[in-house]
């Protein structure tokens, strides 16, 4: 291999790991998106939402 053909696909590399972690990163930060959607919608919470108004 050439010395340019190396420098192009250790570029090709590094721009498919940056992809790759950029997207395990979305990937993340959905489920915590998902995580706390659902712990808002948990009963406890709109229970303890509606007492609190009540008392104020």
């Amino acid at each position: 291999m050439s010395r340019k053909a190396k420098s192009e696909l250790t570029f090709i590399i590094k721009l498919s790991l940056l992809f790759l972690i950029l997207v395990a990163s979305k990937v993340n930060r959905s489920s915590d998106v998902f995580t706390a959607s659902t712990k808002a919608l948990s009963a406890q919470d709109s229970i303890s939402v509606i007492t609190a108004s009540i008392r104020d």
